[in-house]
């Protein structure tokens, strides 16, 4: 206690030193300087590296599981190729699962098989079998997943006054099957604007078959009116919101569903028509190229004949709109029902080399997808199944990996960066204490001559360095976070000044993500309070080492 009511006496301004006061106060503001930048970027990063994993991996999920080389070289894959019962084609995982018998090759009826084809079948259901150990593990859940590639064509029909214009859209798009139960696809939904409302209602206008006037509902028709009503009432209120929510819940399913993507008891429904085909959920860039809710076309995929391939169209309209981020095939992933899905991958034959097919792993905490790929790997491992399949996280996705790595390196160079910007910041605490040594000599003096030891000395300086740095560290975090809760007006102000946004909406999203991270805070306290130790350990060694008796005789 002496040491450190000593150490206060010292740092308490006083005008008698007020040059050793303003050195001690900027050297404090120094510190405080270096941790609110810190604090701020590193909040940011984080933020913004979870928001990016979030949207790599919002149209798959945190763990996958792959068929290996092993499973499309078995029997018990090619066995349905020879089959009558399975219409002579291979069969995806979902169809596998849904399969009545695990062997469907009866030799009374099918030719006799291939030499190259092994009589007899694996003692397992390799699909049947994965899915009852995904389903003995509690906290997650399992489906799977079928990816193809097809021709897009959509006709924006527009309505301007009494005329009617036609615009057409092609493009290659990447097809994946749309799965209810990804929670991850909520954090990146696009809310309906009035536009795409507007639009709904005067689609409904348009007879597809000529068997009825519209497609749209009494029902949706009321449900639409009443959000523009109060989109509108929002705009005469002043309120600047142009956007929906981008879902509408029910508590049942509703009875007409309505044409865009909507939610029962958790589980995303993806609607469909008899008349206009199946809904799809098309990425932002559609929207930006004037892609309404409600537009409609079709899907093309080649179908070969005995003579001829023959090209087959799908029905479709748009159901909603997701913001893909990052993700490298983002712009041309078309997400739809599996059972389209799976009739335009059937045509193109089985395709083995680019993760068309798989079972998708959900559960609630990204952070436990190591633990959940250790569990399911022992537990395929028990069961005999390893060899037919591969787990990977969401780390080891081909499309993942390269820039999560990036991430870690990043953050990992930004960690050092900001040690040696720390430790820059406290060597102003060297020069400090030593003119307070210089200083406070007398005192000195006359403390050890009363019977303080070296070691008492040393710590008072010591005291002093790690107090100003921590001190430092206390007013740089709380004001890291009074910026963090207002640094959106900040950004909006810079941007309005700029004339263009600050940060890029593609990338960044419509608002800066930051998570203040309590591992960061942690660490900026532990560090400063260190590297402030060590600064004051060469001022308090010197004044440890002064003689008593050459300090009173100096005087």
């Amino acid at each position: 206690m002496f040491e450190i009511s000593v150490a206060r006496k010292y740092l308490t301004p006083r005008w008698r030193q007020l040059s050793v006061s303003i050195i001690s106060l900027i050297s404090i503001l120094v510190i405080a300087l270096v941790v609110w930048l810190i604090v701020v970027f590193f909040s940011v990063t984080r933020g913004l590296e979870k928001s990016w994993i979030n949207k790599l991996i919002a149209l798959t999920a945190p763990v996958r599981i792959l068929p290996t080389g092993a499973y499309y070289d078995s029997t018990y894959y090619k066995i349905d190729s020879f089959s009558a019962a399975s219409d002579y084609m291979l069969k995806s995982i979902g169809e596998k699962l849904q399969a009545p018998q695990t062997d469907p090759y009866d030799p009374q009826v099918d030719a006799e098989l291939p030499r190259d084809i092994a009589s007899a079948m694996p003692e397992k259901d390799l699909v049947k079998e994965a899915f009852h150990v995904l389903g003995s593990i509690p906290g997650i859940k399992a489906n799977d997943f079928e990816m193809t590639a097809s021709n897009m064509r959509l006709q924006l029909f527009r309505k301007d006054k009494k005329d009617w214009s036609i615009q057409n859209l092609n493009q290659a798009s990447y097809i994946g099957s749309f799965d209810p139960h990804n929670t991850n696809l909520s954090k990146t939904l696009l809310g309906a604007t009035a536009r795409d409302l507007d639009n709904i209602l005067i689609m409904s206008e348009l007879d597809p078959e000529g068997s009825r006037e519209g497609v749209l509902t009494q029902a949706n028709r009321s449900i639409i009116q009443a959000r523009l009503k109060a989109f509108y009432n929002n705009l005469e209120s002043g309120k600047k919101s142009t956007h929906y929510q981008p879902i509408t819940s029910f508590s049942e399913a509703p009875e007409p569903p309505p044409l865009w993507l909507y939610q029962v008891n958790n589980a995303y429904i993806l609607p469909s028509d008899p008349l206009l085909g199946d809904g799809v959920l098309l990425p932002r860039s559609f929207r930006e190229a004037g892609v309404l809710l409600g537009d409609r076309g079709y899907l093309t995929y080649a179908v070969p004949t005995a003579s001829s391939i023959q090209e087959q169209r799908a029905k479709i309209f748009v159901a909603g709109f997701y913001d893909p981020g990052i993700i490298p095939l983002g712009g041309k992933f078309v997400l739809t029902s599996p059972t389209l899905t799976g009739l335009i991958r059937s045509s193109h034959g089985s395709d083995e080399t680019n993760y068309s097919n798989g079972i998708n792993v959900y559960f609630a905490d990204l952070s436990q997808a190591d633990a959940i790929k250790a569990n399911l790997q022992k537990a395929f491992d028990e069961a005999g199944l390893a060899p037919y399949w591969r787990i990977e996280t969401y780390r080891e996705y081909e499309f993942t990996r390269d820039l999560i790595q990036q991430l870690s390196s990043e953050k990992n160079l930004f960690t050092l960066l900001a040690t040696i910007i720390i430790i820059v910041a406290c060597s102003n605490i060297i020069s400090m204490l030593i003119i307070l040594v210089n200083d406070k000599k007398t005192e000195i003096g006359i403390l050890r001559s009363m019977g303080a030891t070296s070691r008492s000395i040393a710590l008072i300086f010591g005291t002093c360095g790690i107090f100003m740095g921590v001190l430092g560290s206390l007013i740089g975090i709380l004001a890291a976070i009074f910026t963090l809760e207002h640094l959106q007006t900040l950004i909006d102000f810079i941007s309005k000044i700029q004339g263009y946004q600050m940060f890029n909406p593609h990338f960044y999203g419509e608002k800066l993500p930051t998570e203040l991270s309590y591992a960061t805070l942690s660490y900026v306290m532990a560090v400063t309070a260190l590297i402030s130790l060590l600064a004051g350990l060469v001022p308090a060694i010197k004044a440890s080492l002064l003689k008593p008796s050459a300090i009173l005789r100096a005087e």
